[in-house]
């Protein structure tokens, strides 16, 4: 995923609302969004903070200025501007000349009537050429998208650039897939984000052993930010995980148990073994999972059983619905990914959260703010595409003996 830091010139009014609708557009594919105030000297100042590095610049524009092009490529590289990227983008729907994608290919460019920053001999060079010709020269520092609405120059920047979003049988679309189907092997075991334009994949670790944030309420909280979305009612709240071997073990969260009755699931425990195919005769066990090097087969210990019961618990914690949005002060500590403690009484909140997204904005340097969502696990990265298969039902034995834990994140 990608952190943006959107921002808009003056164009013809209602600019933060092109702010805000660019920057879902880029939340909603998972990625974070950092939302300036409207006017061109808060993009370029949030280029000056090291707050910044890392992340990509999106600047809404309703004309066409050399000169700011070429000081954003030279910020970039130079190093003065931090960001990762810049993207400019051309709110085409607003004007009919300098704007539009047949001018940005073909119009010469000119000097800005208001250009008293930049020097003659660094805009010369584009001087009569086009805009196109400007960021297809410069496209490892800066580029550019037009289109019609916010929603349309969104898309074309996670597109790339292109003029037309990818199609599904696209590189990045067949990469993503690559990596579904690796993920899927390790479903709710390992975790995928992105820092900094670099991906992550690694195993999940226990917040008790990663967690060096604090979130409490009337310390760093800011006050009537907190948005709680409650359990959905339906989702489990008692596990039963069977193992031929010992008593069942139970998993259950009282307090929901007690709010909406018991939602019970009941699974027989498991573990992957390596697959040996050449050993193996028709019918022994799940093609599919020899095909991706490994086979399940029965829990044979305790702490087999157990593992799998903690791992299929917090599997179902991923779809109970429960998520926190607040705000606090910005800082770089806030980062899709982590784990951090969180201790609001007023909503009889006490324990560990995943953020998984930070909205940053910045009003002014004194006032910088972070949106964070927090959930209780972190989310599925999705399900590969494959083929529909007929899924044989299985019949599971309850016994009467039984062992419960208690469930805390």
């Amino acid at each position: 995923m990608t952190d943006y830091i959107v921002g808009c010139d003056n164009i013809v009014g209602g600019e933060s609302d092109l702010i805000e609708r660019v920057c879902k557009v880029f939340e909603e594919k998972g990625h974070t969004a950092q939302r300036l105030s409207v006017g061109p000297n808060f993009v370029q100042s949030s280029g000056l903070q090291s707050s910044s590095s890392g992340k990509v610049a999106v600047f809404i524009v309703g004309g066409s200025d050399i000169g700011t092009y070429v000081d954003f490529r030279d910020g970039l590289k130079n190093g003065y501007y931090h960001w990762k990227y810049a993207w400019f983008a051309f709110a085409s729907w607003t004007a009919t000349s300098w704007i539009t994608g047949e001018d940005l290919k073909n119009k010469p460019l000119v000097r800005a009537h208001d250009d008293n920053f930049s020097s003659g001999s660094s805009i010369a060079p584009y001087i009569g050429k086009s805009a196109d010709y400007f960021f297809q020269e410069n496209k490892q520092y800066v580029n550019y998208v037009y289109g019609q609405t916010p929603e349309e120059l969104a898309k074309k920047i996670l597109a790339g650039g292109g003029d037309d979003s990818p199609d599904e049988g696209s590189s990045a679309s067949t990469i993503k897939e690559a990596i579904k189907e690796v993920m899927s092997a390790w479903d709710g075991e390992v975790e995928c984000y992105v820092r900094d334009m670099q991906m992550y994949i690694h195993k999940i670790k226990l917040p008790e052993q990663d967690c060096d944030l604090l979130l409490s309420e009337g310390l760093n909280i800011e006050s009537k930010s907190i948005s709680v979305k409650d359990y959905c009612p339906n989702n489990t709240n008692k596990l039963v995980v069977h193992w031929d071997n010992g008593d069942d073990i139970i998993i259950q969260d009282n307090n929901r148990i007690e709010r909406f009755g018991e939602k019970v699931k009941e699974v027989d425990a498991i573990k992957r073994v390596l697959s040996n195919e050449s050993e193996k005769q028709d019918g022994d066990s799940d093609e599919k999972s020899i095909e991706k090097g490994y086979e399940e087969v029965p829990a044979e210990t305790y702490e087999e059983a157990l593992e799998y019961a903690r791992l299929e618990w917090n599997r179902c914690k991923r779809e109970d619905c429960h998520e926190i949005e607040l705000s606090t002060k910005g800082g770089s500590e806030w980062q899709q990914g982590k784990w951090v403690r969180t201790y609001i009484p007023s909503f009889d909140i006490d324990g560990y959260y995943y953020i998984s997204r930070v909205s940053e904005n910045i009003e002014s340097s004194s006032d910088w703010k972070a949106s964070l969502t927090l959930v209780d696990y972190p989310p599925s990265f999705g399900e590969p595409k494959e083929e529909e298969t007929e899924e044989e039902e299985t019949e599971t034995t309850t016994t009467e003996s039984e062992v419960t834990l208690d469930a805390t994140s």
